[in-house]
């Protein structure tokens, strides 16, 4: 189906150009119209030849009033260039720039607003997002690319006109300029290959220069003398990045080399027909110097064309995958919209019906037929061993991913149903691992609901509930420290208090419905952890006027033994359910992990 293929082609490619106009349009529109002043300027290519030949013969005649009309004509041609170029040059330069932040803003926006965050997880979304991101540039410079291709085909068609009024003849120089094309399209492909093959290296070569600069690995680096490894690992990755770009690049600058030496032979073809029409009489001395100009002019304004707009071509293809991204961000968030809003409270509770799920690119269910209820006000545990499926249930319970099958219903209601935003204003979470923002102390724990931001009595309160209000008192300017050494006057924090730090930030809605404990306490020992999850399972039971339910995820069996609800997961399946006593009398894989870790600290 190839014309249902060149159509999509072109569709593609008028929302590429329909993207940019409108950006600009929108974000500047007296300097959009004010650029379109340069293209005028290239008007004065055809100008000037006209203007040479009669200076030309009229030196040659002696004719003051052709060679003083040819001056004037010269003068106000390059007069109104220059003041046209000079002033559409300015306004596409500062027009280019607001673009490119405008595209900057919107980037960031997508990137951070889809629901789900398969872009991040899938290696083909990863490829393509850093393709975007290593030619994130070229859209800052887009607009630039497009008002040179207006440039050059307004130049190249007002010189082609020109020549075709001083001899038809000499538009066959055209036909040595056509080769062009499909050398311009055969070298959009090889760039295309190459910057697609580099994607996966490039990505690798970035994880470990970024490894080099990484406090946290810094350590691990030295103490394991990993420093030349790790070296020798990015140049390869970097030079098998870069490896495919190089070929490419040497293919196009051998058919460029080939293309230019065609239309030499079509040059000098041209001036020698000139020559000779001149020597038998049949042009003047002036039309063989407009011809020598105009032809000298083709290889900029016809052949410059062709490669400007190939190389526009490069510049929509990141604009594509710009929208790419758009697309699927508002596809994303069209699935998850939904009409209804969650409960104020929970009655019945969470209902799993039938609910598979495999991640995007893989053939393998992390999940298989899972149903069963989370009570209102109960405290459920998930265990399992690594790759059962308990974050993946937690991922689900987000809506970061939706089920392939099945359905979860929030008291009978359809989960799919409810706006995400609005669902997720209902829940809070703490994961093993956690975010470390670099704000003030009172400001990494207040994010955990932006309403109470500056609140400290409301900061406070959520760092006692998770048994961090000692966090705090150890800080040089309390809850107002700035954290993190790379700020003035900030102050780096042990992996245990950022991990209170992310607890009371957990901790800071009021009544939620759903709160979420995926192992983050990995890094406290195993009775700071257990006296922790009692003290808020007791008080997830007793304020439980929200009817809210308590997830959680911990490979420590000392802890979860007080949920009201153990769930135990076994290759996506559930394996047993019930409370601790009931599990440990049922002698099976619950009681003989239990039993087995125990030991372990007896």
């Amino acid at each position: 189906m190839p014309q249902v293929k060149g159509w999509t082609t072109l569709r593609e490619t008028w929302r590429a150009l329909r993207l940019l106009v409108s950006t600009s349009v929108r974000t500047e529109p007296w300097r959009s119209a004010a650029a379109l002043l340069e293209p005028l300027s290239r008007l004065s290519y055809p100008l000037l030849a006209v203007w040479l030949k009669l200076l030309t013969d009229g030196v040659v005649e002696r004719n003051i009033t052709d060679i003083a009309i040819s001056v004037a004509g010269i003068a106000v041609v390059q007069s109104l260039t220059f003041v046209f170029s000079v002033v559409g040059n300015d306004m596409r330069i500062v027009l280019s720039e607001r673009v490119g932040f405008a595209f900057d803003q919107e980037l960031a926006r997508l990137v951070a607003g889809v629901p789900g965050i398969d872009h991040l997880e899938r290696v083909d979304y990863r490829d393509k997002l850093e393709l975007l991101r290593q030619n994130q540039t070229a859209l800052a410079g887009s607009l630039n690319n497009l008002l040179n291709v207006v440039n050059s085909v307004v130049g190249g068609l007002s010189t082609l006109v020109v020549l075709a009024l001083l001899n038809p003849m000499l538009l066959l120089l055209a036909l040595f300029a056509l080769p062009a094309i499909p050398v311009a399209r055969i070298q959009q492909k090889w760039q295309k290959e190459g910057e697609e093959r580099s994607a996966t290296p490039s990505r690798l070569a970035r994880h470990l220069r970024g490894l080099t600069t990484d406090r946290n690995a810094g350590m691990e680096l030295r103490v394991f003398g990993l420093q030349d490894e790790i070296r020798a690992r990015f140049r390869s990755a970097a030079f098998d990045a870069r490896r495919p770009l190089l070929r490419g690049e040497r293919r196009i600058a051998w058919t460029n080399a080939g293309r230019q030496v065609f239309f030499a032979i079509g040059y000098v073809a041209a001036i020698a027909f000139m020559l000779r029409r001149a020597v038998n009489g049949q042009a003047s001395v002036g039309d063989v110097v407009a011809a020598v100009y105009l032809c000298r002019q083709v290889a900029e304004t016809v052949v410059w064309p062709i490669f400007s707009v190939a190389r526009l071509g490069a510049i929509l293809r990141t604009v594509g995958r710009f929208l790419w991204l758009r697309d699927y961000a508002d596809s994303a968030s069209g699935r998850r919209a939904g009409a209804s809003t969650p409960p104020e409270r929970l009655t019945e509770g969470i209902t799993f019906e039938n609910v598979s799920f495999t991640y995007p690119g893989t053939g393998r269910h992390v999940l298989r037929d899972i149903s069963l209820t989370l009570p209102a006000g109960a405290v459920v545990a998930l265990v399992g061993e690594n790759g059962a499926g308990k974050t993946t249930m937690v991922k689900l319970l987000t809506r970061m991913y939706e089920p392939d099958e099945g359905r979860i219903l929030i008291d009978g209601t359809d989960l799919a149903d409810i706006g995400v935003e609005k669902w997720r204003q209902r829940l809070s979470a703490a994961f093993q691992d956690f975010a470390k923002p670099e704000l003030i102390a009172r400001h990494a724990v207040g994010i955990g609901e932006l309403s109470s931001l500056d609140d400290e009595a409301a900061v406070s309160g959520a760092l006692d509930r998770a048994g961090a209000g000692d966090v705090g008192k150890t800080l040089p300017a309390g809850l107002s420290t700035q954290l993190g050494p790379s700020w003035t006057g900030g102050v780096d924090l042990s992996t245990g208090q950022w991990q209170k730090l992310a607890l009371g930030r957990a901790l800071m809605r009021d009544h939620p419905l759903v709160v979420f404990f995926d192992e983050p306490t990995a890094s406290l020992d195993a009775p700071t952890e257990h006296a922790l999850f009692e003290r808020y399972t007791q008080a997830a039971r007793s304020g439980s006027e929200a009817g809210s339910i308590t997830v959680l995820v911990s490979h420590r069996f000392s802890t979860v033994r007080s949920a009201d609800l153990i769930l135990v997961l076994d290759n996506g399946r559930i394996a047993e359910l019930g409370s601790h006593e009931e599990l440990i009398e049922q002698r099976g894989i619950y009681a003989e992990l239990y039993t087995l870790q125990a030991r372990s600290y007896a």
